[in-house]
Protein backbone atom coordinates (compact mmCIF):
# COMPACT_ATOMS: atom_id res chain seq x y z
CA UNK A 1 0.00 0.00 0.00
CA UNK A 2 1.34 3.77 -0.88
CA UNK A 3 2.24 5.39 2.32
CA UNK A 4 0.53 8.61 1.80
CA UNK A 5 -2.56 7.11 1.65
CA UNK A 6 -1.77 4.67 4.94
CA UNK A 7 -0.93 8.18 6.69
CA UNK A 8 -4.25 10.01 5.49
CA UNK A 9 -5.77 6.76 6.78
CA UNK A 10 -4.63 7.18 10.13
CA UNK A 11 -5.28 10.47 10.23
CA UNK A 12 -8.76 10.16 9.74
CA UNK A 13 -8.99 7.30 12.05
CA UNK A 14 -7.70 9.29 15.21
CA UNK A 15 -9.64 12.57 14.09
CA UNK A 16 -13.16 9.88 14.43
CA UNK A 17 -11.33 8.42 17.41
CA UNK A 18 -11.15 11.99 19.18
CA UNK A 19 -14.45 13.06 18.22
CA UNK A 20 -16.55 9.81 19.67
CA UNK A 21 -14.46 9.08 22.59
CA UNK A 22 -13.23 12.32 23.90
CA UNK A 23 -15.28 15.43 22.48
CA UNK A 24 -18.17 14.89 23.21
CA UNK A 25 -18.45 14.44 26.97
CA UNK A 26 -21.25 12.98 28.72
CA UNK A 27 -21.72 15.73 31.00
CA UNK A 28 -23.47 19.00 31.35
CA UNK A 29 -22.34 21.19 33.55
CA UNK A 30 -24.47 23.80 35.18
CA UNK A 31 -24.54 26.50 38.44
CA UNK A 32 -27.32 25.98 40.58
CA UNK A 33 -27.69 29.37 42.76
CA UNK A 34 -29.99 29.10 46.23
CA UNK A 35 -29.52 31.97 49.07
CA UNK A 36 -27.39 33.91 47.29
CA UNK A 37 -24.80 31.14 46.61
CA UNK A 38 -23.63 29.39 43.27
CA UNK A 39 -23.14 25.83 43.60
CA UNK A 40 -21.84 23.69 40.40
CA UNK A 41 -23.48 20.75 39.26
CA UNK A 42 -22.58 18.52 36.89
CA UNK A 43 -25.77 16.07 34.91
CA UNK A 44 -24.61 13.24 32.71
CA UNK A 45 -26.74 13.60 29.99
CA UNK A 46 -27.24 9.75 29.03
CA UNK A 47 -27.99 8.60 32.34
CA UNK A 48 -29.58 11.77 33.79
CA UNK A 49 -27.98 11.33 37.29
CA UNK A 50 -27.28 14.41 38.59
CA UNK A 51 -23.85 15.32 41.16
CA UNK A 52 -23.18 18.49 42.92
CA UNK A 53 -19.56 19.35 44.15
CA UNK A 54 -18.36 19.70 47.83
CA UNK A 55 -14.58 21.24 48.44
CA UNK A 56 -13.27 18.88 51.05
CA UNK A 57 -15.19 15.43 48.81
CA UNK A 58 -15.35 16.07 45.07
CA UNK A 59 -18.61 15.19 43.20
CA UNK A 60 -21.22 14.17 45.62
CA UNK A 61 -24.77 12.17 44.07
CA UNK A 62 -27.53 14.33 44.53
CA UNK A 63 -29.74 11.66 46.62
CA UNK A 64 -33.24 13.95 46.68
CA UNK A 65 -34.99 11.03 44.56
Amino acid sequence: MNKPIVWVAGVLLLLFTFSILIYPTPYRYLNYEQNGQTYPIKVNVITGNTQHYVPSYGWVDDNSE
